[in-house]
């Protein structure tokens, strides 16, 4: 096993809208397990030369080597807003025609609300989220390829969300960790299913979260629709005290490095 904890700055917040509910989707509190190994894929793909076709596959490996993944704010506070945003307009079928169309330029476009979620500092400072994520092994294999994963796919990390949500990452540790099981204490976001949660301080929400422990091939959207392998997230807010949660370990078992704990799967 080994595993990593990644601290990132914010220039501004992120874009990371739930998918399936409109056109004038909200943004998550702040950016979904399956974003961040997103964005950690891209780092991968392009030093391997790996083209998007494979994108999923790549996704899938890594999800399928995923023990842990967790975060937890540093110094910031989410707030969740929308705003107008000029789109284009596609229609395929319909009486009113199709669109866009160079000859109707007034049906060509739309201006829905789109979410996006702001992240406020507490001290001054550039907003920061900490991920801690563990892995079964740092390397796979993927179409004949070695792939591994290191610190320096970490600090190439540039955007968690869409391509508005700069990141600047500021410090990557790659640690020895240990699995450990019963009761635990945690200040990172952890599902919900397999554990009893005992006590709690600070303020923690719910979200849900496609699965990023189960490679979500052919359709990742379908299965977030459908709630297949989408599961509740306990996730903690930085409003008064420093969220910190104790639960008992039922059927997942948590992994500790340097003192920071994160609840994960048994695979």
């Amino acid at each position: 096993m080994i595993a990593f904890i990644a601290d990132y700055e914010f220039s501004w917040g992120f874009q990371a809208r739930i998918a399936g509910l409109s056109k004038t989707s909200p943004s998550f509190h702040y950016p979904p397990p399956t974003t961040f190994l997103g964005a950690l894929a891209e780092t991968v793909a392009k030093d391997l030369a790996i083209p998007e076709s494979k994108g999923r596959n790549l996704m899938a490996k890594i999800s399928d080597n995923l023990l842990a993944i967790g975060f937890r704010p540093l110094n910031c506070i989410p707030i969740k807003y929308s705003d107008i945003n000029r789109i284009l307009s596609i229609r395929i079928s319909g009486e009113a025609g199709l669109c866009p169309n160079p000859q109707d330029l007034k049906k060509s476009f739309d201006s829905p609300a789109r979410g996006k979620t702001i992240l406020c500092s507490t001290d001054g400072e550039a907003p920061k989220i900490r991920w801690f994520l563990v892995f079964k092994d740092n390397s796979f294999d993927l179409d004949g390829k070695r792939v591994k994963i290191d610190e320096s796919n970490f600090w190439k990390i540039h955007r968690v969300g869409s391509k508005e949500s700069v990141v600047s990452a500021v410090n990557v540790e790659k640690l020895t960790v240990q699995q450990i099981s019963g009761v635990v204490y945690t200040k990172y976001c952890y599902p919900i299913e397999g554990l009893k949660e005992i006590d709690r301080r600070g303020r923690w929400e719910f979200e849900v979260y496609i699965n990023p422990y189960e490679p979500s091939l052919p359709d990742p959207l379908s299965n977030y629709f459908s709630g297949k392998k989408a599961i509740p997230f306990r996730i903690p807010l930085l409003k008064g005290l420093e969220p910190e949660s104790k639960v008992e370990l039922l059927d997942c078992v948590a992994y500790e490095a340097n003192g920071e704990v994160v609840v994960g799967c048994r695979k």
